[in-house]
């Protein structure tokens, strides 16, 4: 499905296509990301297949252990875990023969305590972040990812209005449903407590997403202090942060450990095989923004992605610095789509950058 190579600019054949020149956006693309970037990597897809791939910068400065970026460089996507999740969800329900309408309150832990309103919301409300919850709503400083207070999320309840607000626990409570739901509709006796959903939530994506496409090694930790991106300050940032972690307990709205190659194949078999999802399904990402956050439109039409992003201040030894690794994957109308990998921060968002790029290389083929 995809060609990827070792280079570092990788250019294919063909590339004159109708509107969209990609070697421009190639082009136009190195000159929009910042220069003080500490490093990044990007892969131009076209319909599927890789057309161009970049890499700039340390992914690990020298005083790190010397990492310089690439598109096999693994690092925290963050909330691009959402997606991943959502299609992990998408594809047990059409095995168990359920739409994204069904209510997803009967596939959590039979002692966990039902609040008002939560029965009435479904997997395609959970997913689009149109639940809610009392705790979302009330922006509640205790709400988090962990089993215990996801459990006491649900018990408090919903307000029946499911206006849209983005939140990583509705992501989080997949991880505690989807082995409920893999177990339904023979799940007496089985135990869902706090570790073994986890563990069970982590093998039943890799089985329903990872591989499908021969993706190994994704992880949701990271217990390796002398491998993958550290997060940087500024391109000048001698030392990064982020070495080690475990989001086990805490996955599905993030955590997932993965290259921007791993990434763009993802996205490629995603929008472009029916490998993952077929159209009936990809139409209904598409149409309730299931799994999807950062989608807007261009001048080609509408555009559909997901940003990750983590962001970390550690005084004393950053001297309050804002250390960040960015992800970013976005597909276009046409099929052209951008997957961007940075671990440093900068004034403008990688979806600005991206389509800002893209709307500037549209409008014709390359001069022969």
């Amino acid at each position: 499905m995809l060609l990827f190579t070792a280079c570092q600019d990788l250019i294919s054949d063909n590339l004159c296509l109708p509107g969209i020149d990609l070697e421009k956006l190639h082009t136009q693309l190195k000159q929009e990301l910042p220069s003080g970037l500490k490093g990044y990597t990007y892969l131009i897809v076209k319909n599927g297949k890789v057309k161009f791939t970049r890499s700039k910068g340390y992914a690990r400065s020298p005083s790190d252990g010397l990492q310089y970026w690439d598109e096999f460089q693994k690092m925290h996507v963050a909330s691009i875990s959402k997606t991943i999740t959502t299609v992990a969800t998408m594809r047990l329900l059409k095995v168990k023969g359920l739409s994204l309408d069904e209510k997803f309150s009967k596939y959590l832990p039979p002692d966990w305590k039902i609040g008002p309103n939560v029965s009435s919301l479904s997997f395609r409300d959970l997913m689009s972040h149109r639940t809610g919850f009392l705790d979302v709503v009330n922006e509640d400083t205790t709400l988090s990812t962990v089993y215990d207070r996801l459990k006491t999320m649900v018990a408090r309840g919903a307000n029946g209005m499911k206006t849209r607000k983005y939140s990583n626990v509705h992501h989080a409570l997949l991880r505690i449903i989807l082995p409920i739901l893999e177990d339904h509709p023979y799940t007496g006796g089985a135990i869902y407590d706090e570790a073994r959903t986890a563990r069970r939530y982590e093998q039943i994506v890799k089985l329903q997403v990872f591989v499908p496409l021969g993706i190994g090694g994704a992880a949701l930790q990271d217990n390796d202090p002398n491998a993958g991106v550290l997060a940087y300050s500024s391109a000048t940032d001698p030392s990064g942060v982020f070495e080690t972690f475990d989001y086990r307990l805490r996955a599905g709205g993030y955590g997932w450990v993965l290259s921007a190659y791993d990434v763009a194949k993802f996205w490629a078999y995603l929008w472009h095989s029916d490998e993952l999802l077929d159209e009936e399904q990809r139409q209904q990402m598409r149409s309730s923004l299931v799994g999807l956050w950062n989608s807007d439109n261009t001048i080609t039409g509408p555009y559909y992605g997901k940003l990750g992003g983590w962001f970390r201040v550690d005084p004393p030894d950053s001297n309050g610095l804002r250390h960040a690794l960015r992800s970013a994957a976005i597909e276009f109308r046409d099929g052209t789509a951008v997957v961007l990998f940075v671990n440093s921060p900068s004034a403008r968002g990688l979806r600005d950058i991206i389509v800002t790029a893209y709307e500037k290389s549209y409008g014709g083929c390359p001069s022969s």
